[in-house]
């Protein structure tokens, strides 16, 4: 089974002028399909306002399709009684690193997501450990996110998609890629 199905996509967004008649529909997203595989790197790349953020936002179930279906572990976004699960499977860590600090250590920070889905505890601090472990930051967990350097934090935001158990995605240009080159990971 993929771990990300998409059919027929479609997003469209409304903007709107000065008057009812100047209000348009533009298609961000436009007729894709895309089939991921456990374990495969997909880069989407694009230049700025190509539909690199819907498409994350449609992964995870932040925007619905206007057209189209979106499956994650075959989930359908659409389906709400799953969509909590959806945004398990399915993390962002947004472009901005600062936009992701919730905590005053990085230790809190990374332990922010499993709560508020209801982990044990004693399964949080496990994942605090992989977590940081897993990027380099374990020797910072007592630091403040707000201290870090701009590469340690984009280090310690790498965390933030996995602290939860998610699976996919992470929506940011990464460190060394081209502008407007987007990162997913199966």
């Amino acid at each position: 089974m993929s771990i990300l199905k998409i059919k027929d996509l479609v997003h469209k967004y409304v903007t709107y002028g000065d008057t009812e008649e100047d209000k348009q529909e533009i298609a961000a997203i436009d007729h894709i399909d895309i089939n991921v595989e456990k374990g495969e790197f997909v880069a989407i790349l694009g230049k700025n306002g190509s539909g690199k953020s819907s498409l994350a936002k449609h992964i995870n179930g932040l925007l619905m399709p206007t057209e189209g279906t979106v499956y994650i572990k075959g989930m359908d976004t659409k389906d709400e009684s799953t969509l909590l699960k959806v945004r398990q499977s399915a993390g962002i860590v947004f472009q901005n690193p600062d936009n992701q600090i919730v905590g005053t250590t990085v230790e809190e920070d990374t332990a922010f997501g499993p709560e508020n889905l209801g982990v044990e505890p004693k399964d949080i601090w496990t994942r605090i450990t992989a977590a940081l472990t897993g990027v380099g930051m374990m020797a910072y967990k007592e630091a403040s996110p707000n201290h870090l350097s701009g590469g340690q934090k984009q280090r310690s935001d790498r965390k933030e998609a996995k602290r939860a158990g998610a699976d996919l995605p992470k929506d940011r240009p990464s460190p060394g890629t081209a502008p407007g080159c987007h990162e997913f990971q199966a």
